[in-house]
């Protein structure tokens, strides 16, 4: 029998990280300010959620069931559903009344009397990252699995492979191409070649450009990755999977600094990839990437981000310094230069997704109050505007109330990217109340447009998408 995890030693299942079991619906509740009448669509969040008290252990956030949050938006009200990526695991575990896998990092397998002789062997489906919508498919996303649709109301479909055509799963951040329609996406493997592999899904959901070998040397963890017009940019950081140590019962996870930071740059239409090399350095999300002319008569891939000295869970003593930076990737000289944004502490950035793979001037975080940053890890009590142009900010400082990934809605009708919307989840520390505040994009810090209060607690979660009225709710 696995030892049960000692939850009150794990922040990431207390407070406003505690899971919820209740399947709900009811109307968000104004709190404050008024849902705006040109709201319209549906806001959708996924993020982890153990269905039963983990085993062996859990480590956040690669751990957890899915559990998508849905808030509709409809002629200046708001209802909330929630509901869970009903996987075989959560079937099997229901019916057993317990979890019968352990933690990711375990590497195990559940008993084989305790399943169903399908599941014996198998791994857990963890499609608790992300949700986004192409070609008509609501995916719920993991790391490297297989994702699961949901309908329109959140009920689970089953596992999706695109007809055959991803047969192995792809990644939790793909990117969709606001031009083309196209699905870029990419897969690590962590247990055999090709360790890195990309592909592409056409505009109609069939897989266009069938999963393709990149060139790298064994399982590195690559956790997003950004697309220009023509590119695919995927950040090779020293992250290695080290299956030996992890079966000798060490750390899976090694950090390995001193072989530096490879960049690939992928032309999607051709194939070719052009590397790049820089100093050590990790990045967990990418805000967005665009070709520039470098002034020289040149080309260059700007891509926009935060970066990390290293990627924490343990494995530097450092602290984990960072903070925004404009990467220059030269397509000519294959050279890479750097240049720091701003020192904000932040992370989940995004932009106005219209502008995927264009340039784009803004770009709104989750950021660390630096007078009264949150001690626990992967909590944020600001929400940040940054304006790459002059690595100013403006935000939105929640004291005890953190706050989950910000995303922009377009006013309707509007092209600039700030007119619109911000959606962004607050948790308060001690109440653990949870509200959902609808900001000003041009003033993060002004007063709310809304403050809306869902019928139950909502866990502090991952990433999420805005769907639009009009694109078949």
């Amino acid at each position: 029998m696995i030892e049960p995890v000692d939850i009150p030693s794990v922040a990431q299942l207390n407070g406003i990280f505690a899971p919820t079991t209740d399947e709900v619906d009811g109307p968000m509740e104004v709190v404050a300010g008024a849902v705006p009448a040109d709201l319209a669509g549906a806001y959708l969040r996924n993020g982890p959620n153990p269905r039963f008290p983990p085993i062996g252990s859990y480590s956040y956030p690669l751990d957890g069931d899915g559990m998508i949050h849905g808030v509709w938006f409809e002629g200046g009200r708001a209802r909330y559903r929630n509901r869970f990526v009903r996987t075989p695991a959560i079937e099997a575990e229901e019916a057993a009344g317990r979890a019968l896998w352990p933690g990711v990092m375990d590497l195990g397998m559940p008993d084989p009397d305790d399943v169903p002789p399908e599941l014996v062997g198998t791994e857990r489906d963890l499609v608790d990252i992300h949700v986004v919508r192409h070609a008509g498919r609501y995916l719920a996303l993991s790391e490297g699995q297989k994702p699961f649709a949901v309908d329109a109301g959140l009920a689970t479909l089953g596992p999706c492979d695109f007809d055959g055509g991803l047969p192995d799963g792809m990644c939790a951040h793909p990117k969709v191409d606001p031009v083309t329609g196209e699905m870029v996406v990419f897969r690590y493997d962590v247990m055999q070649a090709p360790w890195l592999t990309w592909a592409v899904v056409g505009a109609d959901g069939t897989v266009t450009s069938p999963p393709t070998a990149l060139d790298v040397a064994g399982p590195y963890m690559i956790h997003d990755c950004a697309i220009t017009a023509s590119h695919l940019v995927l950040f090779v950081c020293p992250l290695h999977f080290d299956l030996e140590a992890a079966f000798a019962g060490g750390n899976p996870l090694g950090w390995r600094p001193e072989e530096g930071s490879r960049i690939a740059v992928v032309d999607r239409g051709t194939g070719a990839v052009t590397w790049f090399e820089a100093e050590a350095f990790w990045v967990w999300h990418i805000a967005n990437a665009f070709v520039a002319d470098t002034g020289d008569g040149g080309t260059e891939v700007v891509v926009d981000m935060p970066r990390w000295l290293h990627p924490g869970m343990g494995l530097d003593p450092r602290p984990a310094q960072g903070g925004a930076v404009r990467v220059h990737l030269d397509l000519a000289s294959q050279t890479c230069r750097i240049d720091e944004v701003g020192d904000e502490l932040a992370e989940f950035p995004r932009i106005d997704d219209r502008l995927l793979g264009q340039a784009h001037r803004w770009v709104y975080m989750a950021g660390k109050d630096p007078d009264d940053p949150p001690t626990v890890p992967g909590e944020w009590n600001r929400v940040v505007r940054l304006d790459t142009a002059t690595g100013a900010t403006d935000d939105r400082r929640g004291g005890r109330t953190r706050f989950g990934e910000p995303v922009f809605v377009p006013r309707d009708g509007s092209r600039a990217e700030d007119d619109g919307y911000l959606l962004a989840w607050g948790f308060h520390e001690d109440t653990l109340a949870t509200h959902l505040f609808v900001l000003d994009p041009a003033d993060v810090g002004g007063e709310p447009v809304a403050v809306l209060a869902p019928p139950q607690r909502v866990p502090y979660g991952l990433h999420g998408s805005w769907i639009p009225a009009d694109d078949d709710l």
